[in-house]
């Protein structure tokens, strides 16, 4: 082989490798469990229609839309947190515990978070309330962060019992998570 067609052979080597890796990586991201919220991306600022209706927050407690892909094999229930970590000087509040979501749920419609249409079972956000609260920042706080995290589980829709708190139910959930995925939004009154 003469060193002209080595170099060929390496630098060809070379690119299908990397072709390779580039087509596996593709493959890889394709399947991560992934969740959005739909018509906005992750950090987006959250609607006014969003916000909360109590406390003059100027809101009406929609749910915003949330879809989500490729759960883990095995995945028989899904469980969400809604979590304000900004929320009381920085001791956090949670806006919406839901769980038992079938396993072959992939989307939460819009506004179904605060009525009982929502399949599974909604556990007590820092209000005390079974639904979505939105969120009511102080006027002037900077925008405070909104983690809306997805928990794909090995248990059963039924595994659980009604009015867990988020502490709750991530300690119920302990050793049975399969996968996690999360959206930020934000707000700001």
């Amino acid at each position: 082989m003469t060193a002209w067609s080595r170099q060929q052979w390496v630098r060809s080597a070379l690119i299908g490798g990397a072709l390779a890796l580039c087509l596996q990586s593709n493959v890889q991201a394709q399947d991560v469990f992934t969740l959005t919220t739909p018509g906005a991306k992750d950090n987006a600022f959250f609607q006014q229609d969003n916000a909360s209706s109590a406390n003059d927050c100027g809101g009406n407690d929609v749910s915003p839309a949330l879809a989500w892909t490729n759960p883990p094999a095995g995945t028989q229930s899904f469980a969400l947190i809604l979590h304000d970590p900004d929320g009381q000087k920085g001791l956090g509040v949670d806006h919406w515990v839901h769980y038992g979501l079938p396993g072959d749920t992939r989307q939460i419609a819009v506004n179904v978070g605060s009525n009982s249409k929502l399949p599974g079972i909604g556990g007590k956000n820092t209000r005390g309330g079974d639904n979505y609260a939105g969120p009511c920042p102080p006027p002037g706080d900077s925008p405070h962060h909104y983690v809306i995290q997805l928990y794909a589980l090995d248990l059963p829709a039924d595994a659980f019992t009604p009015g867990l708190t988020a502490t709750d139910l991530q300690a119920k959930m302990k050793d049975h998570i399969l996968g996690v995925s999360s959206v930020v939004r934000r707000y700001q009154r």
